[in-house]
């Protein structure tokens, strides 16, 4: 059985109007190129790392509004911390913004990135030229979460997903630091959004548990 989704007991830091970015990407060639490209789209505070332990690091005791990452980090695959994240085992919340980047070439990296949650996946060559649009458009329009049997994350399939699946409306980070929410309110949408998560991921373990016939012991006594 998963574990139920929980909010962890973080402290969180007062960031009212503020953008924090975490760069997780190895060479640091193409790092200053994406800073720069995130920095034509919008004012913000960004850590940067060049591996998938200071990334964890930072993702457990800091709160970051957008995370942008190589999938292949320094020779580490780093979407699974995007799914921990999801799952709300890593980061004080599960809905920061992510756009992870593969190489180019990589179709068995790109099916892996897709299942990790990811808002966006963009190949890493061109990463810095498209990030101001995609970012734009993030601002205003993200895409609605998926609370699935194995996933957990923004809806990116064109087809309707098989089996049991609901989508969720979940707070905008970008949107909420730029807007000049107060935060307050962007804390109560966090909750409402995990509680809901929570109940969704509930009720797919108790389906699932509904379809399972119950095994009866060969030697029980009647």
């Amino acid at each position: 059985m998963d574990l139920p989704f929980t909010l962890p007991n973080w402290w969180r830091k007062e960031q009212e109007g503020q953008v924090t970015v975490l760069l997780a990407m190895a060479d640091p060639v193409a790092r200053r190129t994406v800073r720069q490209s995130i920095g034509r789209a919008l004012s913000a505070n960004i850590i940067e790392v060049d591996g998938k332990a200071n990334m964890h690091h930072a993702v457990t005791f800091q709160e970051f509004d957008l995370i942008v990452a190589d999938a292949d980090l320094n020779g580490c695959q780093s979407f699974d911390i995007i799914e921990l994240i999801r799952y709300g085992r890593l980061h004080c919340h599960a809905f920061p913004i992510v756009i992870m980047l593969c190489p180019p070439g990589r179709e068995d990296c790109a099916l892996q990135v897709s299942e990790c949650g990811a808002d966006l996946i963009l190949n890493a060559d061109s990463a810095a030229r498209v990030m101001p649009e995609h970012l734009t458009r993030l601002i205003s329009d993200r895409r609605p979460f998926v609370v699935a049997p194995h996933y957990i994350g923004p809806e990116r399939r064109a087809a309707e997903r098989i089996g049991q699946a609901s989508h969720l409306t979940v707070p905008n980070p970008l949107s909420a630091r730029l807007s000049g929410l107060p935060e307050q309110d962007y804390r109560r949408q966090i909750s409402m959004a995990s509680h809901s998560v929570s109940l969704m991921r509930r009720g797919l373990y108790l389906v699932r548990m509904h379809k399972t016939p119950q095994l009866v012991s060969s030697n029980s006594s009647i």
